[in-house]
């Protein structure tokens, strides 16, 4: 019997993802109250309230559930012999592969919980690696934050200009801009 429990849970929360997602096409997450997003998914609001503490919160767990997948992907890289254009396309093809859930994310709309979460996630592997190269702390720390904040930038751009340029270009792009701050042998898209 409480397997039949657990698979209603998840079918609810999958059909408030489902709906929270299709409103955001139109509107901010902030924007959004509960009595819509469930006549959305054909849920009420009593039920939202057993699972989220509002729109935000379901927000959170989307984002969670991809920053997780992302991470399993980046775990498995090591920072003794980081490439770092192999470290960049792990990272641009997660997002490709979840790029509707992305675009809602990286755009306005989307909130900045999942781009910070991202910053913070990143940094240990990154600055571990810049340390091993002879950087200080300090160093490394600036030097993680600048290329992050270019590297979000050209991502969120990437996404809400629908994807048109290639994952490996990007990774290409990007990995030139941060080992050598200028782009190298890019293709035209």
């Amino acid at each position: 019997m409480e397997g039949k429990v657990d698979a209603r849970i998840l079918k609810t929360r999958e059909k408030l993802k489902k709906a929270l997602l299709e409103l955001m096409k139109d509107n901010a997450v902030e924007t959004i109250n509960v009595t819509t997003l469930c006549r959305k998914a054909g849920v009420n609001r009593n039920t939202f309230y057993a699972h989220y503490l509002d729109p935000i919160d379901l927000l959170k767990e989307i984002e969670n559930e991809l920053l997780e997948s992302m991470w399993n992907t980046l775990s498995q890289v090591d920072t003794s012999t980081l490439d770092l254009r192999t470290f960049i396309n792990s990272i641009l093809y997660t997002i490709n592969d979840n790029r509707e859930l992305c675009y809602l994310i990286l755009s306005p709309r989307g909130g900045r919980h999942f781009v910070n979460t991202i910053v913070t996630m990143l940094r240990d592997k990154a600055v571990a690696s810049w340390r091993l190269k002879g950087m200080t702390e300090e160093e490394a720390d600036y030097t993680y934050h600048y290329c992050v904040g270019g590297a979000l930038g050209v991502i969120e751009s990437w996404a809400m200009g629908g994807y048109r340029v290639e994952v490996a270009v990007l990774g290409d792009m990007l990995s030139g801009l941060i080992e050598n701050g200028r782009i190298r042998n890019i293709r035209r898209y």
